[in-house]
Order: C-alpha cells, then sequence, then structure tokens
C-alpha cells in the first residue's frame, strides 16, 4: 500500500462506523453473534469485487482462497485487506485511467484520441507541413503541434504513476483536465468551462460560475489581472482555473460522490460527504483509501 494510504488507513477504518453505521448488522439489527455468509455470496462478492477494481475475474485460486479467508474472518477489516490488495496491483490503475478517459475523451482511449486530431491539426498548419506524418503530435516543433506532443507521453504514463506512487488520483484526474486535448472539442470558453466542472465536480457549472470560468479559460487580457472569479479565488488562465477546481473543498465533496456513484450506485448522503471528504489530503487528494472503505462495508457486500 502506498505511504499516503496507509496514513489515510486508520482514520477511515474510524470514520467508516460513522458513515455506514455498524458495518455488520443484517436488516438494521446489530446480531447478537458473527453472521455466518454462504460461500456461494462470498465467492460472489469476491468476484464482483476483483472485476470492480481491476476489471478482470479473480484465478480458481484466487478465488478459492479469498472465500476460505473471508469465511473464516469475513468482517470489514478482512473484507478492506483483500480490497487494499486489488488495489495495489498495476491493474487498478490501469482501469482507473481506462475510466477516466472514457469520461473525459467521449468513449475514447487517449491513443485513439491523439491518433484522430493529430493529423488534422498537422494539417491544419503549414508551419507542421514539413515534419513526418505524425500520431502522437511528437517529433515536430511546429507550434501548433508542440504543446500536444509535450504532454502526450504523461497522458500515456498516468496508469504506471498511479500504480507506482508517482501521482495520486486526483492529480491524475487534474493531468487530462489540464490537458489541451481534453479542451480540443470544446466549441466556446463557457463550454470549456462546463466540461471542467463535469469531470471534476460531477455538476454542470451553475451560471456565474460558468460565466466567470468562461473568462478564466479566455485569459487576462491585462497580465497581472484577474480575469474571473470562482470559490472565492481569482484566476488569469485555463491552468489556474484548473487549479482552483482541484484544490477545492467543492472537488473533494465531489470525489466522494464519485466513488459513492461508482461503487454502491447512489449519491454519498450530506453526512458520508462530509466526513468522508476530510480523510482526502487537500493539496493532492487520493480517493484509493476511500474506496477501501467503501467496497468493504455491508452495504456494498450486500448488493
Amino acid at each position: 500500500m502506498a505511504p499516503r494510504l496507509r496514513r489515510l488507513a486508520p482514520w477511515l477504518l474510524v470514520a467508516a462506523p460513522l458513515v455506514f453505521g455498524c458495518s455488520e448488522t443484517e436488516t438494521g439489527l446489530v446480531p447478537v453473534g458473527d453472521v455466518a455468509e454462504s460461500p456461494v455470496k462470498i465467492a460472489r462478492f469476491v468476484r464482483r469485487l476483483h472485476l470492480d477494481l481491476t476489471g478482470v475475474e479473480p484465478s480458481e485460486e484466487e478465488l478459492s482462497g479469498a472465500v476460505a479467508a473471508l469465511a473464516k474472518d469475513g468482517d470489514a477489516k478482512a473484507r478492506g485487506a483483500l480490497a487494499a490488495e486489488l488495489i495495489a496491483r498495476p491493474s487498478f490503475g490501469e482501469l482507473f485511467v481506462a475510466e477516466l478517459e472514457n469520461r473525459v475523451f467521449a468513449g475514447q482511449t487517449t491513443d485513439a484520441v491523439y491518433a484522430f486530431y493529430c493529423p488534422i491539426l498537422q494539417a491544419a498548419d503549414p508551419a507542421c507541413a514539413a515534419c513526418a506524418p505524425t500520431l502522437d503530435c511528437g517529433g515536430c516543433d511546429c507550434a501548433l503541434l508542440a504543446p500536444y506532443g509535450a504532454e502526450y507521453p504523461g497522458l500515456r504514463a498516468s496508469a504506471a504513476d498511479l500504480a507506482e506512487g508517482r501521482a495520486t488520483t486526483g492529480e491524475i484526474e487534474r493531468r487530462f483536465v489540464a490537458s489541451y486535448m481534453f479542451r480540443i472539442d470544446a466549441a466556446t470558453p463557457e463550454s470549456i468551462a462546463d466540461k471542467v466542472f463535469v469531470e471534476a465536480l460531477g455538476r454542470p457549472a451553475e451560471p456565474d460560475e460558468r460565466r466567470n470560468g468562461a473568462f478564466i479559460a479566455t485569459g487576462t487580457i491585462i497580465p497581472g489581472s484577474p480575469a474571473g472569479l470562482v470559490f472565492q479565488r481569482t484566476g488569469e488562465t485555463y491552468a489556474d482555473l484548473v487549479s482552483i477546481v482541484f484544490e477545492s473543498e467543492v472537488y473533494r465533496d465531489g470525489a466522494v460522490n464519485a466513488v459513492f456513484r461508482r461503487y454502491l450506485g447512489r449519491d454519498a448522503t450530506g453526512t458520508e460527504r462530509n466526513v468522508l471528504a476530510r480523510s482526502l489530503d487537500p493539496a493532492a487528494p487520493d480517493v484509493r483509501g476511500l474506496i477501501t472503505t467503501v467496497v468493504s462495508s455491508k452495504e456494498y457486500f450486500a448488493q
């Protein structure tokens, strides 16, 4: 488990009962003795957990081992240990980034969207015509292609960076939203602002947020002068807009809600958002510890 996740684990173990109540209840009542779940129900949980966290089913050996372990000690702590082990695998990072790409690039992978747009961008600028044809916007220092080519390796490395502890989930999401390719389909500054809010916060911008976000995305007219105000912070450039949104308390609330929607199929309650958002580092939010808490809950197990 990454160092940040180890530091969060004790806090989340304390917070989880506050959020989910007693995690080992049946129909809202605390059982007098242990509740022995059937092997079939445990196996169903293990398969779902593997698919939700890694995108692949467990091997027969993994399934039988996990079922035996959870049948012996099947409380939330044991389920959480299994979830944490799966989240530490490279396949979790690959699935997290694949789902992120699907959202921000309208169902396309990073490679596919670059392969589509880079030739179009290259053909649109005569200064790029002397370069060899490119599908990743690389290998050409013309002004139009260079920014796209420079960001491509970082986007491609996102799954590995997440798995190997070089970036948090929040930093990976921010990396994609900050990219030039994220903005390429947006026709207006207002649609760019809306796209940032939808991806980062899970909701469209409100009218005032959209207007001020558009001003910031367009850029200030006078260097050093603010272009707009969002979440009580002023900004001059699109990079400022991304920073304002991803460093906000609203983003951390949205991150909690996104985890609940993804793994429980419902929005987080106000209490759940208030409690669990505090577990996220404001400087570098990472939802992996939160995911562990949610998927080890009785609510997830019972679904």
